[in-house]
């Protein structure tokens, strides 16, 4: 049986979490519509120093105590994607592989997601490539491991990764050569200048081959790392709201989108401060407004 709802809220990370919570109160009623596991990104960090109330907390926890103050508030948790969205008319209509939901508003909390290198790395995911190196850098302590870098979004990565792997090797489309001169690390090589042209390997990956500066060669490696930074997670919603050049959705200082009773939160708009504090100010304030209607 169709179930319609006040507000719908697409992600479930802090940002759609603080929204729920907001609007629920309220007295309205809410489901946050989330592809995985509340907490989002939140669950990726390690350790956060900066948020008010904790010394030191860890991302996972975090989100736990978040995910526990939207349980007590009987908010609908539900499982699905959503692959299409109608926002004109005043019913708005989201269609999930599961099931189509309906709402009188939407707060959209889809984040950001990660960058792809463009080749074949999805055919070799949980069998030798990784978008998380925080997440997955056990897995592979002892052994050989790449990362696919962009203008040195991966260095980061590198040196988690150098903690516990064997060897790391960076291949980078950028030159990095003056970096690797100042940070001299007998376990870190650098490729510049450098592209993945395939992935390879039979039951999990072996191989990565790479282009530099017009010559090719094939690394031998027990892992890949995809860090080339992240990217807003709004596909769905080109052509259907205002986005800035980078993809981010257009908001004003209520949240509130190009459609009417159509909000976004935290990272997926043009913020000025992604943090997790910022997130949950945003679905505040979105929480708050989306109950006028």
């Amino acid at each position: 049986m169709e179930k319609f709802y006040d507000i719908l809220i697409i992600g479930g990370g802090v940002g759609g979490m603080s929204a729920a919570v907001y609007a629920k109160r309220r007295g309205k009623s809410v489901a946050i519509i989330e592809k995985f596991a509340l907490g989002g990104q939140l669950n990726m960090i390690n350790d956060i120093e900066n948020f008010p109330s904790h010394k030191l907390a860890d991302g996972i926890s975090l989100s736990k105590e978040f995910a526990d103050q939207v349980g007590n508030f009987e908010v609908d948790l539900i499982y699905d994607e959503i692959q299409a969205v109608d926002f004109s008319d005043d019913v708005k209509i989201l269609n999930g592989k599961k099931q189509v939901y309906k709402s009188k508003s939407v707060i959209i909390a889809t984040g950001v997601k990660s960058k792809e290198i463009g080749v074949n790395e999805n055919d070799f995911l949980g069998r030798g490539v990784s978008f998380c190196a925080v997440c997955d850098a056990n897995f592979y302590k002892g052994k050989d491991v790449c990362v696919a870098s962009e203008n040195g979004k991966g260095l980061r990565a590198a040196k988690i990764l150098s903690e516990i792997c064997n060897s790391v090797t960076i291949i980078d489309k950028a030159d990095l050569s003056a970096f690797e001169k100042v940070n001299k690390d007998e376990k870190i090589k650098v490729i510049s200048k450098a592209e993945i042209k395939q992935i390879k390997g039979q039951l999990k990956l072996e191989k990565v081959d790479v282009s530099v500066s017009g010559e090719h060669l094939q690394l031998t490696t027990d892992a890949l790392f995809v860090e080339l930074g992240k990217i807003p997670a709004t596909d769905i919603f080109k052509g259907v709201l205002k986005l800035d050049e980078q993809g981010y959705i257009v908001t004003n200082e209520r949240m509130q989108t190009s459609e009417k009773e159509v909000f976004a939160i935290g990272d997926v708009r043009n913020g000025v401060l992604k943090q997790i504090v910022t997130a949950c100010s945003d679905g505040a304030i979105a929480g708050q407004f989306a109950c006028q209607k």
